[in-house]
C-alpha cells in the first residue's frame, strides 16, 4: 500500500513538471526578423528595425520557421498606383455583377427567342412609328411654306410689297420646317441605334441561352 502511493505520487509529480515545462517553453517563445536590404544582403534581428519596415522582413518563430512576411513599405507613387488598380478591379467587379444580374433578368423575362425578338422589335417599331408621323408632318409644313413663299413671290411679280404679317408668318413657317427636320434626323439616328442594340442583345441573349442548354448559366 505505501510503495502504491509513493508510485502514484512520483507519476503525479512526473506529469507536473512535464506540463510545467511546455507552458515555460510557449512563455519563452521568440521571434526574430529576417529581410533583405537593395544589395540582396541577408538581415537578422532580435527587434523590429526601420530598415526592415522599409525593406519588408519575415517574421521567424524560434525554430526558425517563416511564420508570418511583411511587404515592404510603399512609395507614395506605388501606393498611389495601387489605390488606382485596387479600384479598377473593384469597378470591373461591380460591372460583372451588374451584368450578370441583367442577364439572368433578360432569361427570366424571355424564355424563348421568339419573345425575345418580339419585344425588341416592338421598341423598333415604336420608334418607327414616331418617325413616320415626324415625316408626315414636315412634309406639311414643308408644304405650308411652299405655299407661302408662292405667295409672296406672286406679290413680288405683280410689283406688290409682301405685307409684314406674311414675311413674319413665311419667318416661323420656315423655324417649324427647320425644327420638324432636326427632331427627323434624331429619330433617324435612334432607330439606327435601336436596331444596333436590338441586335447586339440577341447575340448575347442567344450566347447565354446556348449556355443555359449547355448547363453552363
Amino acid at each position: 500500500m505505501h510503495r502504491r502511493f509513493i508510485a502514484n505520487a512520483f507519476l503525479a509529480g512526473l506529469v507536473a513538471f512535464s506540463a510545467a515545462a511546455v507552458a515555460q517553453h510557449a512563455n519563452t517563445e521568440s521571434y526574430r526578423y529576417r529581410w533583405y536590404d537593395k544589395q540582396g544582403q541577408m538581415h537578422f534581428s532580435d527587434s523590429l528595425t526601420t530598415n526592415a519596415i522599409k525593406n519588408g522582413y519575415d517574421v521567424l518563430n524560434s525554430s526558425g520557421l517563416v511564420v508570418q512576411h511583411v511587404e515592404r513599405e510603399l512609395t507614395p507613387a506605388e501606393r498611389k498606383a495601387a489605390e488606382a488598380r485596387a479600384a479598377k478591379i473593384a469597378a470591373e467587379k461591380a460591372a460583372a455583377e451588374r451584368q450578370h444580374a441583367q442577364d439572368m433578368q433578360m432569361l427570366n423575362a424571355y424564355p424563348t427567342e421568339r419573345v425575345f425578338r418580339d419585344s425588341q422589335q416592338a421598341e423598333v417599331d415604336e420608334i418607327s412609328q414616331s418617325l413616320r408621323t415626324t415625316q408626315i408632318n414636315l412634309n406639311a409644313q414643308e408644304q405650308n411654306l411652299a405655299e407661302l413663299l408662292g405667295h409672296a413671290s406672286d406679290l413680288k411679280h405683280a410689283g406688290k410689297p409682301v405685307p409684314a404679317y406674311l414675311t413674319k408668318r413665311i419667318d416661323m413657317q420656315r423655324t417649324a420646317v427647320n425644327q420638324q427636320r432636326a427632331t427627323l434626323v434624331k429619330q433617324q439616328q435612334a432607330r439606327q441605334e435601336a436596331v444596333k442594340e436590338m441586335n447586339e442583345r440577341l447575340a448575347r441573349y442567344r450566347k447565354l441561352k446556348a449556355e443555359e442548354d449547355a448547363g453552363n448559366p
